[in-house]
């Protein structure tokens, strides 16, 4: 009987090993595919950048047309004004939005070790 429960738990402890180097494996694989494909994402977002910058310049020329090339400058650049006003204003909203649900770890611990008194006090 002895030799059975020796041979279990041999066997239980090269399983469990054998589970932790496959999560590594598996971690450092993931890894290495997030990071990519982060890289990638990175350099997409770059490049979307200068194409906007084109977009903006396209729609400069295309006022040119009708207007002088300063005023079609001025529009751009308060188009552009109006874009970034609209969007700091939403940021700043979200992020005061975002200070009323901030976690409170010692509140949490707190409460979990009340918690555990009383369940071992019963």
């Amino acid at each position: 009987m002895g030799e059975l429960f020796a041979t279990l738990s041999s066997q239980v402890t090269t399983l469990v090993n054998g589970e932790i180097e496959l999560n590594k494996v598996k971690a450092r694989n993931f890894i290495k595919k997030a990071g990519a494909g982060g890289a990638l994402l990175a350099a997409a977002a770059v490049f979307a950048l200068y194409l906007l910058g084109w977009v903006f310049h396209s729609i400069e020329l295309a006022i040119a047309v009708a207007l002088p090339a300063w005023a079609a400058s001025l529009i751009t650049a308060g188009i552009l004004l109006l874009i970034v006003a609209i969007l700091a204003a939403v940021g700043a909203v979200l992020l005061n939005k975002s200070k009323t649900s901030v976690p409170d770890p010692k509140a949490g611990i707190s409460e979990s070790i009340d918690a555990l008194k009383k369940g071992l006090g019963k």
